[in-house]
């Protein structure tokens, strides 16, 4: 999708402040579309509505309430934020003016939604080596990162030199890793 077909799709939305398109499982930014003045850094706004998504399924399959027609609306005091999966390799990420009705909002959100999904590629997203993603998904999860990875280093007798270098990682090590990674984390399962 270019930039050009993103601004065709959010024709006559005044309301709307930014789009960001989010390619899954990666959460990196595909597109976006943004109000001119806007000071976000598309990147990274796109990064964390991915990781939003990622865990509002996790959270909605724990409660054996997962849906393949998931919608997630934030209400900020400036922003009113929809997420929604389009594909398995898409989020679509809407940002409103906080005082626009809900329902105006919504309407829109299908109206955009029918125009960004016909202009977006069939991607088949490379899976990346499960070492490199279970070591991605403790940095970006712990809160100390670097203190999390000797952690694991201490918990499962892995060098911490190997396990910076994830791609080096033997796949039969990659079972205490994920059971150190899930400790150290307090979960019982990991999406990543």
């Amino acid at each position: 999708m270019t930039e050009v077909g993103l601004e065709r799709a959010v024709e006559g939305v005044t309301a709307l402040r930014g789009v960001f398109i989010t390619l899954m499982p990666d959460c990196l930014l595909f597109d976006a579309w943004m109000r001119p003045g806007s000071e976000w850094v598309p990147e990274d706004v796109a990064s964390y509505f991915g990781d939003l998504v990622r865990a509002n399924r996790e959270g909605l399959r724990a409660l054996r309430s997962w849906s393949a027609e998931m919608q997630v609306t934030i209400e900020s005091a400036d922003s009113l934020v929809v997420l929604r999966e389009l594909q398995a390799d898409f989020v679509a990420s809407f940002v409103f003016d906080r005082e626009t009705p809900l329902g105006m909002v919504r309407l829109a959100v299908k109206r955009m939604l029918g125009r960004i999904v016909t202009a977006l590629p069939q991607i088949i997203a490379e899976q990346r080596p499960r070492a490199i993603r279970l070591v991605e998904f403790l940095q970006r999860y712990a809160p100390d990162p670097h203190a999390a990875m000797l952690r694991v280093s201490l918990q499962t007798g892995i060098l911490l030199e190997v396990l910076e270098r994830p791609e080096s990682i033997d796949e039969r090590d990659l079972e205490p890793i994920e059971e150190s990674v899930k400790d150290i984390l307090g979960l019982e399962a990991l999406a990543y």
